[in-house]
């Protein structure tokens, strides 16, 4: 049975360094928890120690230090109180550009009403500010303060010895006044053994794997009497087919063969960071959520509300856009679609990557998570040259679309060619280069055993097939930009024909373009540089792509592709009331497939020829009334 040792709880780690410093004690190692967000709130609490050092005296202190806290929202709340509370220290806090948008404003409303001095160096309310300490003011009754934007706000009150009264309490605060309380009764080292649990918000992403997959599994270091508000995840995932056992090593978790609810209602309040695995969950088991208590998410790493529902939209379809927050990050890579980068998982936890690997035997790899605008050796006669790889799934422009994203980064490049690629496939090692405009190169479904995946796989041979052969013919009918090369400037030149008001359809628009002018395009069917596509997982996903497929036809002018079309509709619909064209159509059909992908089984082909015809109409006919491509 596998196991995971979770990282401990960053929020406890937070909030002993916030302690130690205040208490004057040596800070606990930087390896204790090397997430980003602990190493940011360390770092920055030893240049405070030093720019004190330095300083003698508080009242000498010449220009402030500058204190740039990435994106780490703890460490922005918890460093404004502890400065705040440091007599003549003046310190500049400032870090990314998502974190100068969470306000901070209640916070330091209350720390200059108590004698500190703030100074907005932006928009008020909002990081960059210098604030400078005072010998704050002991006030006769307790702070009121409300938790509806974060309950860090009052714990970065707590940890410096200031009395705070809540419109709410929640589970962390509570974990603020016990840390508070066992630090001044009971010392440092108790303080710090209470602070060795497991992180419960990292476990909720396996949580969300164990609902998703089968299996049984062990995360070490939880505790039944956690101090942690996200705790409550065992409860909440316990709706959706997780069985979970405490035992002495950790949480043993497995899942549930069953029914499970039709919806599932939830208030996260106090526990938001909760909602990303769990929306994700609910959303691949077909389970509707109903979830309150969200409106904080706004103010998080992202705008999570908004870019949850993004992801939900997109999932499964294109690779989501997780707006550098790791939460969103982790959720999507354990329902298995692609994410536009892995690099923001540090935040929280670096070592979920290495944890997916064991869990899954799966790496996750830079190529798999490729980002826009790689470099890419292409070559002719054994010469390298520049181009430009694009990750097509990837790229939106706010409000504008792919399209639009796809022109910034063509016409910003300095290469001849340019390669657009899916973000989900398996990319060959090598392209070549011809004189072509445009050079079609060869896809391949990726093997899979599920009913799903082996039909698929059979559509797609046949798909390539033909495109293959048309395009041998000089009369290409198909072409995928999930691997296409083209030569830069005619693509420039052909940007208004790409239709750039429907979302989708670059490689269709751009093959009639490059058609009507003359340019020239060739194919190749060298197995070297074939790029494997990786089958969709759900029928919903497979039926929403296909219709958006179909939905752009009655846009397409070239006669060449609507004659096609219109072949493949008519022979299928003839099939319906003529079972007998079968013996006509497939043989001609499995010897595509055949050609294409000799793995192919008879039985899958044949399977596939008997449902197409159903299949294409419903299809075409809920493209053609799609209205959103």
């Amino acid at each position: 049975m596998q196991s995971l040792s979770l990282p401990l709880s960053k929020s406890l780690v937070a909030r002993l360094l916030i302690l130690e410093a205040v208490h004057g004690d040596r800070l606990i190692a930087e390896d204790i928890n090397d997430c980003n967000d602990v190493r940011v709130l360390r770092r920055a609490l030893v240049a405070i120690r030093d720019f004190i050092r330095d300083g003698k005296e508080c009242r000498l202190y010449g220009e402030p230090i500058t204190l740039h806290l990435s994106d780490s929202g703890t460490a922005l709340r918890f460093l404004s109180a502890y400065v705040a509370s440091l007599e003549g220290c003046r310190c500049i806090l400032t870090g990314s550009a998502r974190l100068c948008q969470r306000p901070v404003k209640p916070l330091l409303d209350v720390l200059v009403s108590l004698g500190a001095k703030v100074n907005y160096m932006g928009e008020e309310g909002f990081a960059p500010f210098c604030i400078e300490g005072a010998k704050l003011a002991e006030r006769a009754e307790p702070i009121v303060m409300p938790t509806t934007l974060s309950t860090q706000f009052a714990s970065a009150l707590l940890l410096i010895g200031q009395q705070v009264v809540l419109t709410e309490e929640s589970p962390y605060i509570r974990m603020t006044r016990v840390l508070v309380r066992t630090y001044a009764q009971e010392g440092h080292e108790a303080c710090l053994m209470r602070c060795r649990e497991a992180d419960w918000s990292a476990a909720a992403f396996w949580l969300e794997y164990a609902a998703l997959h089968e299996g049984e599994f062990l995360l070490r270091g939880l505790t039944e009497d956690s101090l942690q508000g996200d705790a409550v995840a065992r409860d909440l995932f316990a709706h959706l087919g997780v069985v979970s056992e405490m035992t002495a090593d950790g949480l043993l978790l497995r899942h549930r063969v069953g029914m499970l609810p039709e919806r599932l209602s939830w208030d996260f309040h106090l526990c938001p960071d909760l909602y990303p695995a769990a929306a994700v969950t609910c959303h691949q088991l077909g389970v509707r959520l109903e979830a309150t208590g969200i409106e904080a998410l706004r103010y998080k790493e992202s705008d999570r509300q908004t870019a949850v529902s993004e992801m939900l939209r997109t999932g499964g379809l294109y690779r989501v856009r997780t707006c550098n927050d790791h939460r969103i990050a982790m959720a999507a890579i354990v329902a298995g679609w692609q994410v536009d980068t892995i690099d923001c998982i540090a935040k929280s936890y670096p070592d979920f990557p290495e944890h997916y690997r064991l869990l899954t035997g799966r790496d996750i790899t830079a190529d798999e998570y490729q980002q826009i605008g790689v470099p890419l050796p292409l070559y002719a006669e054994g010469q390298p040259q520049p181009a430009l790889i694009i990750a097509r799934r990837g790229v939106n422009d706010e409000g504008m679309g792919k399209k639009h994203a796809l022109h910034r980064l063509v016409a910003g490049a300095d290469t001849e060619y340019v390669l657009f690629r899916d973000d989900d496939i398996i990319p060959s090692p090598a392209v070549p280069v011809t004189d072509a405009d445009m050079l079609i190169l060869p896809l391949m479904m990726k093997g899979g055993n599920s009913l799903i995946e082996r039909l698929q796989r059979a559509e797609y041979a046949a798909i390539q097939e033909l495109t293959y052969r048309t395009a041998l013919r000089g009369k290409a009918v198909m072409c995928s930009g999930a691997n296409l090369l083209v030569r830069r400037a005619r693509w420039l030149e052909s940007w208004c024909d790409l239709q750039p008001d429907i979302p989708s359809g670059d490689d269709m628009f751009l093959l009639e373009s490059f058609r009507r002018r003359g340019l020239k395009i060739a194919v190749t069917d060298d197995p070297r540089y074939t790029a494997e596509v990786q089958p969709l997982q759900s029928w919903r996903a497979l039926m929403r792509q296909r219709m958006r497929w179909a939905g752009k036809a009655p846009r397409y002018t070239d006669r060449y592709i609507l004659r096609y079309g219109a072949l493949v509709l008519t022979a299928n619909i003839l099939q319906l009331f003529c079972p007998l064209i079968l013996l006509i159509k497939f043989p001609f059909e499995y010897a595509l497939i055949k050609k294409r992908d000799p793995r192919v089984p008879l039985l899958d082909a044949l399977l596939l020829e008997l449902i197409y015809p159903l299949y294409v109409v419903a299809v075409v006919i809920g493209g053609l009334f799609r209205r959103n491509w």
